[in-house]
């Protein structure tokens, strides 16, 4: 006996979320499963497995990330220039997160043995060498993806809504209007975050607070400072994202005309023809 058999629950929560999706969604609730089916695939058909074949951990995921996010949000949002946006405000803000984590992790000298999993990895029956350290800034990357690309189309569609609306607005008005909609979004996504990493870690931090921990020790200890870089790369990644889709957006749609001012310069041409 290994342990309890708990498949068909986990089949039933699944279902519902399947259900819930497609009553809710609709097409957009089918496109949003399909994306999610392929990121999975790219997960466990390419990422794990060439962590186990020794490839580089940061090479690899930036590769799946950029797979799966011009894949994903051109299945969401179609081929459209709200997509183009969404994808290079996405990939601008993981790159921001990845290399801040970077950067920040070596100097402070992240080891990425913060967890036990961490320690067993060394112990694995595959001939290969996992880079753990890299395995940590990998998952950085991996966890900021999910809200930057949530918070770029957010906004890509926000522009583009208010574009089909007001077709007159120009380059600066509609910046404005995707900084306007990106303020509000960050207002909850932070806190989504922060919150997330804090109940993923939920455990830890009660052992230290029993025991009576010190702050200085316990932010200088290598897994709570591992969740530090972790949570507040991927907010700064997710907090840039919105001033880069904004400007990409802003000129994407500004750049385009109207329909009405096209039908009235034809006019004009023709008049002045005449």
């Amino acid at each position: 006996i290994a342990d309890h058999l708990r498949q068909d629950e986990l089949y039933l929560l699944l279902l519902i979320f399947v259900v819930l999706v497609l009553a809710i969604g609709w097409r957009k609730g089918a496109k949003a499963l399909c994306a999610l089916l392929l990121t999975m695939v790219l997960i466990w058909g390419g990422l794990l497995p060439g962590f186990l074949h020794g490839y580089n951990p940061l090479f690899l995921t930036a590769v799946i990330a950029i797979i799966a996010t011009v894949v994903t949000l051109l299945i969401v949002g179609g081929r459209s220039l709200k997509s183009i946006t969404a994808i290079v405000g996405t990939l601008s803000g993981v790159a921001v997160a990845g290399g801040l984590a970077l950067v920040v992790g070596k100097a402070a000298y992240l080891t990425g043995f913060g967890s036990e999993e961490a320690a067993m990895l060394l112990y694995i029956p595959q001939a290969a060498k996992l880079d753990i350290q890299g395995l940590l800034f990998a998952g950085i990357i991996i966890g900021a993806l999910g809200a930057s690309m949530d918070v770029s189309m957010s906004i890509a569609s926000a522009v583009e809504e208010v574009k089909r609306v007001c077709p007159e607005l120009g380059i600066w008005k509609l910046f404005q209007s995707g900084m306007n909609v990106g303020r509000d979004v960050m207002g909850t996504m932070v806190n989504t975050l922060i919150l997330a990493y804090t109940g993923s870690s939920l455990q830890l931090i009660l052992i230290f607070m029993a025991y009576r921990e010190t702050l200085l020790k316990i932010f200088n200890l290598d897994a709570i400072a591992s969740e530090v870089v972790r949570a507040l790369s991927g907010s700064i990644g997710m907090i840039m994202v919105i001033p880069l889709t904004s400007i990409v957006a802003a000129i994407l749609y500004g750049r385009n005309k109207p329909q009405g001012s096209e039908v009235e310069d034809a006019a004009v041409k023709e008049v002045n023809g005449r």
